[in-house]
Order: C-alpha cells, then structure tokens, then sequence
C-alpha cells in the first residue's frame, strides 16, 4: 500500500507523535500536516530508525516485506515468536508500539480510524518505507539443518530393538516411557537429552504404534516381531513413517475452519508444492497459510488473540514443521540463531507426489574390528548387519560412526541367543571383509571354551547339616564340610537316615514353604522356629532388617533402608505375613506404622448395646436411612448405638410400639 493509503485512517495526534519520534520539529498541527508525507517517508530518517533498530526490530520488518509488505497483526505476532531462536527478546507489544511509532510498519484496520499505536488490524509496510530501508538479505540461510528420512528408518530400526531387547519396560500413566528408560534409551540413539529430543523419541514411539509394529496395552508394550517393519529397507521405512503419520487426507475445510492440526498441515504441503526444492522464507510460509483477512482474526494483544496465536503456533510447529523435518522432508535454516526458512527435500518432492522417486543409499559403509575389541560401523550399513551385531556387542550409537564393544558378557548373551563363536567370528570377517586382529580371534575362542565348561544342574536337593559331618552315600557331593546337594529324590535318601535316627527337617521354595518360618518377639527380632535358616527367607527379609544370630531384627534404621529400596510398608507387611508364623502381633504393625510416618490412631466413643429378639425387625432397623448414621450392625440380635442418639432411637422405637427396657451400668 502506498503511504497515504495509511495515514488517511489515522488520528492527527498520532502522526504529530510519530513525527516526533522521527526527530522532526513540530511547531503545531497546520505546520506538521503541510508537509506530513514528505516527513514520514523522508529516506535518510528512515535510514536511521533501521540503524538503530534491535534484532528482533529488523526481523520483523523484513518479514513484513518478504510478505508483499502487509500481514495480520495476529500473524505477526506468531513471526516474532518463532524468530527468537529460544532465547528472550523484547515483549511483542513493546516492539510492535515502537515499530509503529517510529513510522516504519503502519497499522490498517479495514477503514476504521487508528487512535492507538498498539497492534491492531493489519500490519503495513508502506511501498515508501520499503523503498528507503536496505536491500534484503539473502533468502538462504547461512546454517542449514539438513532432515535425513535415512537417519529416521535408522532411528526407528534401534528404537524397536530397544524395547525388543529390554521387554520389561513399562509405561507411565501418561503412556510415556519412564524417564530412566528415557535417559538410556537417548544414549542408545546417541541423541542429546534436551526437551527437543524427548518430543523427538515420543514421535518415533508414535509412529511405531501407528505402523503397527508397536502395540501398547496399558502400562504393557508389545512387539510385533512378524511385522514387514523388520524386513523393510530405508526408502520403504521411511515412506511407511510417513504414510502412518500423515494418516488420511484432511477435509477441505472453510477458512472459519483454520483452528485445525489437519488444515494447518494441508495448507503447509500447498505451500511446500508451490516451490519444491526452493528456501521458503517463515514469513512467506506464514503468509500463505494464514490467508484470513484481518477482520476475521482477533486482536494479538486480547484474550482470545494471545491464546489463538499459542495455539497456532504450537499447532504449525509442533504438530506439523518438526515432524515433516524429522519425516525427512523439510529442511530448515537457521541464521543467528532464528528460525528462518524451510525447503522441501527432494525425498519430501517424492513423498508428496511432486517429484522423482529417490533411492536412500544402504550399502558402501565400512565396519572396522579393532583389536580393543571395539567395531567401528561407518553409515550406511544395512540394518540387518545392525540388528545381528546387537546380539552379542554393546551398541554407542552416533552419526555417522557408531561403535559396538564386545566383551564376554556380550559374547555370552550372544551365546544364549542361538549364536555361536564361530559363526560370530564368520560373519564379523565376512561384514569387515578382513581378518580378525589376532587376539580378538583368541579371547573368543577362549571365551567359548570357558561359557561349555559350565554345566548347570535342575531339580537338585542340598542338604545342610549343623557343623555334622554330611551322612555317607555315593548319591551325595559335597560342597563343604557341612553342606552337599544330590540328584537322588529326598524319599530314597530318607529310609536309609531314618534307620540311622535321623528325621531331615524338609523345606523348599515354593511360596507354602516359606509359611511359619520365624516369630516375632519383643523389641523387634524375628526369631528362626526352626533349625536351618531358609535362603527365600533371608531374601525376602534382608532389605529391611538386620541379621543377628537368633535370626532377624527390625528396627527404623533397617526399614527405612527397605523404604529406600523401593519397598513400600504395604509390601514389607506382606513379607512378613508370609513368612511369620501366625498373625503378626499387634506391637510390631504399631511400631512399624509410627516408623514409617504413618503412627495408628485410636477414639474412644460411648456408645450403647441395643439387643432385640426379633431379629427381622433389627433387619428392618438397618434398612431406614434416618437410623443409618446413627446405628452399627454387630449380629442378628444386637445393634451398637451411639450414646449422643441413643435418646432419638429409644423415642422412635416407642412410637413404634416396640417398648424398650434399659439395663442399667454395671460399676466401675
């Protein structure tokens, strides 16, 4: 718009404040309007209000004029918040009043008068001011943070042999990964921990469950191992990424339909299709999918404004730019620290329909074994040779080198899993295409030797005896003075020990084996009742107690160790039911209350015993709510009354024609 467009909606005081701030000397109204377009659009004043403009100043103008020079206040309001780059800048309402005071950006609301320099309408940038400022910078940015559909099947591929090596993992109730698993999982991708690549894990772990291939139920995650996901290359991974994310194509909506995730998207991808391959400018990008005329949008600085560009921005950012860069399809260009442009990656050109198909490179990496025992994987490898190598090496992910440490224990889970040394020694030789350094070679070999000279005997019987010698018999191997085990089943070795006078005191792991195992006794042991400690008690007790020769002692030191082990007081009473013989006594579930910060309470109330020989009618009694606060059921023939609403009761009962003889108090 030309700048007598503008000014011919605005108030005469606020072009005289505006002239003021543009240095001029004002005189009076007459003499300030005589020459008022020739002041305001003088080039070399302007000049200088650029000059002295801060960062966010100059961005904002220069989105203005990247957008054809006029863009809703409320859209510009939603630029300056996406400029910032993370960091703290000058309020919008503060720069946008200065902006307008200085006469660089003008306000325009449909033809209503202009009385305030506060955000309202239309932001303009009038043809004169845009003539006088300097030439704009360059659209590509000076930093590019390339997006990678590759690095995305990859990060896939290692997020699902997370969970499928770590099957315990539960979710929280929010349906997010606990943060342990968080921490360890970011380590295994090799991606920092910022509150940026949470969102990023919590995408891929969505996208696994829109595929298919991850399926949660309640706290529960479970694994389609069938899935095609595992035998998908790069290219299918991606696009299948993107099919599950983008879902099914969102309706045409009205423009009075915008506050939506699905149109804001769709209007993104209309916006990516007019310039494939080409940097689109933020405010170019905003301009083209915020079409709505000013009068249909609310002010910026009202309630329903600040909440509507929240939104918004939220909806564009979070819901739609970072998964189209994480999808491989959106670059996007920083420059000092601003997000400054987006540009379709020709995967992305693919993807929508408007350009060639491309091939993701799998193969021409390189993996190196060193003889520190560490395997150097230099992207792209295929993921076939990365899942295999996880089997029996310990992955440090990274980008484009990630190194896999070998050790015995990993050559041992390797073992369990159906691998064996020779076949890892073929196939690290055949991925490497050299032989292996020597002594890597030797320690596995070595290490396979030792993991067969262990053998592991089931269903065994050790027999325990206190400081005796083990009774005689070929059947028995000892493993000390006192202690043996033996294969032989307990009914054959207990006829020849009873003819010798010896009754074997029998016990086992099941959970009624661990029944009636000690008695608690004052002031807090748990005393063995019978000759041998038993080993699952000792485990289920040594977190919260302290072993003393009778057996156990509870004290506050000792359960506040169990409470800082993760075992709750409900699950500590459950060990000990399980194992005492009896109920557990009344002063040691006090003691244990008042420990745990959770001391028992007791109230003494009167109350009064109403007996009845009718027992339907005591049935009756209960059933009428007026009587239910007052009135407690003990048997068929006895209700406890309290002694307040005794008087009531004895009342109600006479007009019902029931006579009511009292008994009176025994003496103290």
């Amino acid at each position: 718009m030309q700048l007598w467009e503008v000014v011919r909606h605005y108030e005469p005081s606020l072009l005289i404040e505006i002239l003021r701030q543009q240095g001029w000397p004002v005189e009076g109204m007459q003499a300030a309007r005589k020459d008022l377009l020739g002041r305001l659009r003088d080039p070399d004043r302007l000049a200088a209000l650029w000059a002295q403009l801060p960062p966010e100043g100059r961005a904002l103008v220069e989105g203005l004029r990247r957008a054809g020079g006029a863009m809703p206040a409320m859209i510009l309001l939603i630029l300056h918040e996406m400029t910032p780059g993370g960091t703290p800048g000058i309020p919008f309402e503060t720069l946008a009043v200065r902006l307008a005071a200085s006469g660089l950006i003008y306000w325009h609301a449909a033809g209503r008068p202009i009385r305030s320099l506060l955000p309202q309408g239309e932001a303009i940038l009038p043809v004169e001011v845009a003539e006088a400022l300097p030439p704009p910078e360059p659209t590509a940015p000076s930093m590019v943070i390339p997006a990678s559909p590759l690095r995305l099947a990859r990060d896939l591929g290692r997020f699902a042999r997370f969970l499928r090596r770590f099957p315990e993992i539960t979710l929280t109730r929010e349906g997010r990964l606990p943060v342990r698993w968080m921490r360890r999982l970011q380590r295994w991708l090799g991606r920092e921990g910022s509150a940026r690549e949470s969102a990023y894990l919590a995408f891929l772990q969505q996208l696994l469950e829109r595929m298919r291939v991850l399926r949660t139920h309640g706290a529960a995650l479970t694994l389609d191992l069938l899935h095609p996901f595992w035998e998908q290359g790069a290219i299918d991974r991606a696009l299948a990424a993107f099919r599950a994310w983008k879902g099914e194509e969102p309706e045409d909506l009205p423009n009075h339909g915008m506050l939506s995730p699905a149109t804001l998207r769709a209007r993104v991808e209309q916006a990516l299709r007019r310039a494939p391959g080409s940097w689109i400018p933020l405010p170019d990008l905003l301009a083209t999918i915020f079409p709505e005329p000013p009068e249909r949008l609310p002010e910026p600085l009202s309630p329903a404004g600040r909440q509507m560009a929240t939104q918004l921005r939220t909806w564009l950012e979070a819901e739609t730019l970072w998964p189209l860069h994480w999808l491989g399809l959106l670059d996007l260009g920083d420059m000092g620290g601003r997000w400054e442009a987006v540009r379709l990656t020709p995967f992305g050109a693919w993807a929508l329909g408007i350009g060639e198909p491309v091939s993701l490179p799998e193969e021409g990496g390189r993996v190196i074994v060193q003889p520190d025992f560490r395997i150097l994987v230099f992207e792209p490898v295929p993921e076939s040779i990365l899942t295999a190598l996880e089997a029996f090496a310990d992955p440090s992910p990274g980008d484009p080198v990630s190194v896999y440490q070998i050790s015995r224990d990993t050559i041992y889970r390797g073992l369990q899993q159906g691998w064996d040394v020779p076949r890892i020694l073929r196939f690290l030789e055949g991925i490497s295409g050299e032989p292996l350094p020597p002594n890597v070679r030797r320690s596995l070999e070595d290490w396979h030797r030792r993991f067969h000279q262990i053998r592991i005997y089931r269903r065994v019987t050790v027999i325990r005896t206190m400081g005796e010698p083990l009774p005689g018999g070929r059947s028995i191997h000892p493993l000390g003075e006192s202690i043996g085990w033996t294969e032989e089943p307990l009914a054959h070795l207990e006829a020849p020990w009873h003819l010798q006078g010896i009754r074997p005191w029998v016990t086992g792991f099941r959970p009624e084996d661990l029944r009636h195992q000690v008695i608690a006794e004052p002031p807090g042991i748990l005393r063995w009742t019978g000759p041998f400690p038993h080993p699952g008690v000792e485990r289920l007790l040594e977190p919260f107690t302290e072993r003393i020769p009778e057996g156990f002692r509870i004290t506050e030191a000792s359960l506040r160790a169990g409470r800082a082990a993760g075992l709750t007081l409900s699950q500590i009473l459950q060990r000990l039911q399980l194992v005492h013989r009896g109920p557990l006594p009344a002063w040691l579930l006090a003691r244990l209350l008042a420990w745990s910060d959770q001391p028992p309470r007791a109230r003494w109330e009167h109350v009064l015993l109403l007996r009845m020989d009718r027992p339907e009618i005591l049935e009756a009694l209960g059933n009428e709510p007026a009587l239910a606060p007052w009135i407690r059921p003990l048997d068929a023939h006895t209700l406890m009354v309290q002694a307040d609403h005794a008087p009531a009761l004895k009342a109600w009962l006479e007009a019902m024609g029931i006579s009511v003889e009292e008994q009176d108090r025994p003496s103290d």
